[in-house]
């Protein structure tokens, strides 16, 4: 009898852990580096990062909600991002786990299943947060030709949720005359008039994808209504290299914010 009972123990455990394991989301990390707001450690990549559901800092932050099978990101006014928003945020890495950078005419390409999660709300108002970057960097040569400090640049494409819609934000040349190595000073650089989308999503379920070619990028929600950055400005920015942010970068200083996204699913492919 307590032979029995072991067995069916040991099947009970791991029909548990089979069970956990099914419903946890199914996101490959091994190509990502995430910053958290607060902790002993704020970066996190490779093995680290891939244990992320026994660590306890990062748990705090970034976690499994296996009831939906989701990986979710939280964010709130950090006490160590006094004067910046706070965001908890994955950076797309190389194969060897270091800096990534690509050009438009390299190519690019992300989607991703996302629902807003719980969100903070003053005067019947959310406060935005970015779900998606497209960030940029100078080439270190371009950073060498205008003794910039470092090579950071603004980030190309921004996605926001805006109270229950998807807005875009992308930089344009503050004059369309600026050539040569004077497009390399971030002065050089503006946003755009900014763009949304139609559709409403609210809290629930949306596909966002982005797809980078040589000359235009274009972003689709719910494999129906685009947009596409192409042009002047577009072959301008064509110089520099890129690569993928998303998570939840919340938009907001004030006491009591917060919100967390939901990512169901995240694709990147060159």
């Amino acid at each position: 009898m307590k032979k029995k009972y072991t067995c069916f123990l040991l099947v009970f455990a791991f029909a548990a852990i089979s069970s956990y394991g099914q419903r946890a989301p199914k996101i490959d990390l091994s190509m990502w580096k995430l910053s958290i707001p607060e902790g002993s450690q704020t970066t996190y990549a490779g093995q680290d990062l891939a244990n992320y559901s026994s660590n306890i800092e990062i748990q705090r932050f970034m976690f499994n909600d296996n009831s939906e099978r989701a990986l979710v990101f939280y964010a709130y006014p950090s006490v160590k991002s006094k004067n910046s928003y706070t965001r908890t945020e994955l950076k797309e890495q190389n194969s060897f786990g270091t800096e990534i950078g690509w050009t438009f005419r390299e190519g690019a390409k992300l989607k991703t299943v996302i629902r807003m999660g719980t969100i903070s709300k003053n005067d019947d108002k959310y406060p935005r947060v970015i779900l998606v970057q497209m960030g940029s960097r100078l080439k270190e040569e371009q950073a060498e030709k205008v003794n910039a400090n470092d090579n950071n640049l603004p980030p190309f494409l921004k996605i926001y949720w805006d109270n229950g819609k998807i807005k875009l934000r992308s930089k344009k040349a503050a004059s369309l005359s600026i050539t040569g190595s004077d497009l390399y000073k971030e002065n050089s650089w503006v946003d755009d008039d900014g763009f949304a989308f139609k559709e409403k999503v609210d809290f629930d379920k949306f596909t966002l994808e982005i797809n980078v070619t040589a000359d235009r990028t274009v972003v689709t929600l719910n494999n129906g209504e685009t947009k596409v950055y192409s042009g002047e400005d577009y072959r301008k920015w064509s110089q520099f290299e890129n690569f993928f942010r998303t998570g939840c970068y919340l938009q907001s200083r004030e006491a009591g914010a917060f919100a967390n996204a939901k990512y169901f699913t995240l694709e990147v492919v060159h």
